[in-house]
This record gives C-alpha cells, sequence and structure tokens, in this order.
C-alpha cells in the first residue's frame, strides 16, 4: 500500500512538473514573440499569360525579403500560404531562353502584402530569373549576305568556322528550324582574301552556341582565256553556200586559274539563225551566243556580227 502511494505521488509530481514546464515555455514563446526581429519571408511568383507555345522549367519560383516587425507577425507569415504576388508575361525580360525581372518593379505587391506595421530592410535577390523549357539541335550555318569583287577578280570560296552551331530553343521553335542565318553582311569589291567574325541572328528565347562564326572568302585573280568556237546554223537551206558567211567565232573570257582548264570550246554554243538573215537584207546579223559556262566572266564574241551579202 505504501508502495502504490508512492508510485502515485511520483506520477502527480511528474506530471505537475511538465505541466508547469509547458506553461514556462509557452510565456517564454508569446515573450519572445513580442519581440521585434529580422527574417527571411520567401514571395512567390505567379505569371500569367504566358504564351501556349512557352513553358517554364519549374512552376515554384520565388524570392526572398528581409522584414523587421514583431515575431508573432513573422511567424504567421511564415506559416502563410498567401505571400503572392503576379507578373505579366508582357513584363518579363527575355534573353538566350531566360525570363528575367527586377525585384524592385515588385515592390507595390510586396507592400500590400504584408502588414502596415512591417518594414521591408531589404531584397534578397535584384533579379528574378525564370528559366524556359528547351530544347536542343545541331544545326547549320547559312550565310546570309553580300559579297562581290572588283573587275577581274572572283570569289573562288567561302568557307564558315564552325559550319554547325549547337541551337536552343522551344521544341515548337526548334522543330521548325533547318539552319541558322548570319546577321546581313556587305562585302563589295574584293580584291584579296578575307576573314572576319558575324554574329548569329537568335531570338528572345533562343540560345546559340557559339554565338558568332567565322567567314573566310577566298579572292582569286582572273584569268583571260580565248577559244575557236563553231558557229551552229539555224533554220538555213540544205547546201546553203555564201563565202562571206564565217564558220567560226572566238571566244574570249575570263575565269579564275583553278577553274583555267575546266572550260573549252564545247562550254559555248553561238548561232546564226536564216530567218535573222532574211529580215535584214543586207544589213549585219547579231550572232547569238546562247550558251555559256558558268565559270566564264566578261565574255566577249568576235566578231559579235554577220554583214550580210548576197543571200540569193
Amino acid at each position: 500500500m505504501n508502495k502504490d502511494f508512492f508510485n502515485k505521488f511520483k506520477e502527480n509530481s511528474l506530471f505537475t512538473f511538465l505541466f508547469f514546464l509547458l506553461v514556462s515555455c509557452c510565456l517564454w514563446l508569446l515573450q519572445v514573440l513580442n519581440e521585434d526581429y529580422e527574417t527571411d519571408i520567401p514571395f512567390y511568383v505567379t505569371v500569367q499569360n504566358l504564351p501556349d507555345n512557352i513553358e517554364l522549367v519549374d512552376d515554384d519560383i520565388e524570392f526572398g525579403v528581409r522584414l523587421h516587425d514583431r515575431g508573432t507577425t513573422l511567424l504567421r507569415y511564415k506559416l502563410s500560404s498567401e505571400m503572392d504576388v503576379v507578373v505579366d508575361y508582357s513584363e518579363l525580360r527575355k534573353q538566350k531562353g531566360v525570363l528575367s525581372l527586377p525585384v524592385s518593379v515588385l515592390k507595390k505587391q510586396v507592400t500590400a502584402a504584408v502588414e502596415s506595421s512591417s518594414s521591408i530592410v531589404h531584397y534578397n535577390e535584384d533579379t528574378i530569373y525564370i528559366n524556359v523549357k528547351q530544347n536542343r539541335k545541331l544545326l547549320p550555318v547559312r550565310l546570309n549576305g553580300k559579297f562581290d569583287t572588283a573587275e577581274h577578280f572572283e570569289i573562288s570560296n567561302i568557307k564558315i568556322t564552325p559550319s554547325d552551331i549547337m541551337v536552343s530553343a522551344t521544341p515548337e521553335k526548334l522543330e521548325s528550324m533547318s539552319c541558322v542565318d548570319t546577321e546581313y553582311i556587305v562585302k563589295k569589291y574584293l580584291k584579296s582574301d578575307k576573314e572576319f567574325m558575324v554574329r548569329i541572328v537568335s531570338d528572345e528565347l533562343m540560345n546559340v552556341e557559339p554565338a558568332e562564326v567565322k567567314v573566310q572568302v577566298e579572292v582569286s585573280p582572273l584569268k583571260v582565256k580565248k577559244v575557236r568556237v563553231p558557229i551552229k546554223r539555224k533554220n538555213f537551206p540544205l547546201h546553203f553556200y555564201a563565202l562571206w558567211l564565217p564558220t567560226e567565232v572566238e571566244v574570249s573570257f575570263e575565269v579564275s586559274e583553278s577553274h583555267y582548264d575546266m572550260i573549252g570550246p564545247g562550254d559555248f554554243l553561238v548561232q546564226l539563225d536564216y530567218n535573222d538573215l532574211l529580215k535584214t537584207g543586207n544589213g549585219n546579223v547579231e550572232l547569238m551566243l546562247v550558251k555559256s559556262s558558268s565559270l566564264a566572266k566578261n565574255i566577249v564574241v568576235k566578231p559579235a556580227v554577220v554583214k550580210v551579202g548576197n543571200i540569193l
């Protein structure tokens, strides 16, 4: 019996001790929470009017604000799920597939979300960065521009380094792309090889690596070449013969040294039409160059005309 009484006394004493300990802790906590403090409170960002073809990497976008107030108020902020701010997609800056916004733009919303007793010490970030979901693909580079040479020169080769670059863009955008363009450039009256850097054109939600490529333009001097080309007769009567009618002409042209041996008489066709002779009478008829090589420049046909004699 004495043992039972002793045990009950011990249990009651422990319960009493724990009760007073709990009360003491609550009183201490209330006292502590009534003091002024500074702490970081997370604010969550919601982006409105996001285009259908754009998806964010992370929907939980937040930034921290250090607030000063009583502990009870700060604790309520910590436990609250309503520390939200809203930003319209049009307000965001876009660059290389990243959306950004200065936190200072959200000052009014932050101020409206907290008690008047709370003061903002500082924003933990200057700028909010939001990543857009992108795919990556290696695409060829297409040179965009206009190039020409001085007289008696030609462009023999254009080389782009690297010729393929890595492109990051929204899935819909990337699927529609087969190449990437350089900025438009103009190089005129070239007489020698040129080497320069040119940037790749990209939109606000697109990233290219590298952002510029090297372009090498090789320029070659042209050499003069002459060949004898037979005149092809058109609509002439069978067995027609005239002493004044030439059978061939000299074709002179300019060609790059690398293509010099690639062009011969067979690359040209000079034609004379009998109907033109009849129309002209005793005048001159122009010989028609109806075919030539794309490698030949500044082509000259001699003679260029035929002086018509008696065709009867």
